[in-house]
């Protein structure tokens, strides 16, 4: 049975880069491999960003309230794994906290949805995905049993394959990949000098860039309470001034989730440096934009895993900030755990040191990324090359071996 429709299921709002990023890029790979345009289905709150922001066939589905949906668990998901080849789930949604609020989290609605089409023999998959955290009995459950009836299962780091491990998923069908993002787009050099004179930048030799996330520490898994939004605001921005008075290079704020822009100027009004500050907001520019911007600053320290993602994939320096442990994945997939900053001893003396720091070890960092990045986003496509040979009529277990087996994979299929 050949695979022309495809159900998304993820974070599909437009208000996060990152999941936009992760959209797009997977039907990209796929259309690259199949040499096809395949049509996408993608549940969503926002059907106009889906058709404005991608080339590819895409098709949204609402999944308003009065559809007969509450986000992902509804009508609308289920008749469209229905229509669809294969559904698969991409990115981190596959965590239980907050596991029974559907307006929150997807897994639970997945739970709910996935096992009917199933029995209905539906193939599904999930694709470049991350497991966990699930600390939760019934979450544990939850995804242990999503696993198991996947036809496939490709995770974007070896710590989400200890996950599933953990939970004792028998299915044989898994693999280690990458995360789609790392093949994202960038934007034209046309469009990034653009927006570099737009925002003030067009002659800066160097750019010192940040990335902050409104959870601050709550994922962080600290032994303390989090820190309060005051304290962590003030704390930031007297890091950042501290680094930016001592490096001179002009300071970019990249917002990368429209949930981060009211934390990041709280940040950006505190921060005393006789420089250039300038704001990036995906409130006013894509995905694609903000990942060729990136690939001109000097150093990222950043919070937001595909901020990291975008930049890293472009070639800025990164300084990860551990808000979550799915950072941690990636900055070890990476070899860059050095770098990895912690919440457990925050402070401005500390954070505003390490970024000189990282400022000092940015070309060390570079020649990293410029030799695993290749190697991870040739990883990042083999879910896609899975589907590929699905559609040539290959059981899934034979299209996941095929891949496993093939060194001489490459991007373009």
């Amino acid at each position: 049975m050949s695979i022309d429709t495809i159900t998304l299921l993820g974070s599909s709002s437009g208000r996060n880069a990152g999941d936009a990023a992760l959209i797009g890029s997977i039907m990209d790979s796929i259309d690259d491999v199949t040499g096809e345009r395949l049509l996408y289905e993608i549940p969503t709150i926002n059907p106009d960003f889906i058709y404005r922001s991608y080339e590819n066939r895409v098709r949204p589905v609402s999944i308003m309230p009065w559809n007969l949906s509450l986000k992902l668990l509804g009508l609308p998901t289920y008749q469209s794994v229905m229509r669809s080849d294969l559904s698969a789930v991409f990115d981190a949604v596959l965590f239980d906290r907050s596991l029974y609020n559907p307006l929150f989290n997807m897994l639970s609605s997945l739970y709910a949805i996935l096992p009917l089409a199933k029995k209905r023999g539906k193939r599904m998959c999930f694709f470049n995905v991350t497991t966990g955290p699930v600390t939760t009995p019934m979450g544990r459950r939850m995804l242990k049993e999503l696993s198991e009836m996947m036809d496939f299962i490709t995770v974007r780091d070896a710590g989400s394959l200890d996950i599933l491990r953990d939970l004792g998923v028998n299915n044989p069908n898994v693999m280690v990949t990458a995360d789609a993002a790392l093949n994202t787009r960038p934007a034209s050099e046309v469009r990034v000098n653009q927006i570099l004179q737009q925002l003030g930048l067009a002659d800066a030799p160097q750019i010192l860039a940040f990335n902050i996330n409104t959870y601050r520490d709550t994922w962080a898994g600290l032994k303390r309470d989090p820190l309060p939004r005051e304290k962590f605001v003030q704390i930031y921005a007297d890091g950042v001034s501290k680094a930016a008075n001592e490096i001179g290079a002009p300071v970019l704020f990249v917002s990368t989730q429209h949930l981060d822009e009211e934390i990041t100027k709280e940040v950006i009004a505190r921060v005393k440096a006789p420089v250039k500050i300038a704001l990036l907001s995906n409130k006013e520019f894509s995905h694609g934009e903000i990942k060729g911007v990136l690939g001109r600053v000097s150093l990222l320290i950043g919070m937001r895993l595909h901020c990291l993602i975008l930049g890293s994939s472009a070639m800025a320096p990164i300084l990860p900030l551990d808000y979550q442990v799915k950072i941690q994945h990636y900055v070890k997939s990476l070899g860059l755990s050095d770098y990895l900053m912690s919440f457990e001893d925050f402070s401005a003396d500390k954070f505003g040191a390490d970024v000189i720091r990282g400022w000092s070890a940015k070309e060390k960092i570079k020649s990293v990324l410029l030799e695993r990045i290749p190697q991870l986003q040739h990883e990042a496509y083999k879910s896609a090359h899975v589907v590929a040979n699905m559609r040539r009529g290959m059981d899934a277990a034979s299209a996941l071996q095929a891949v496993r087996g093939d060194s001489a994979l490459t991007v373009n299929g």
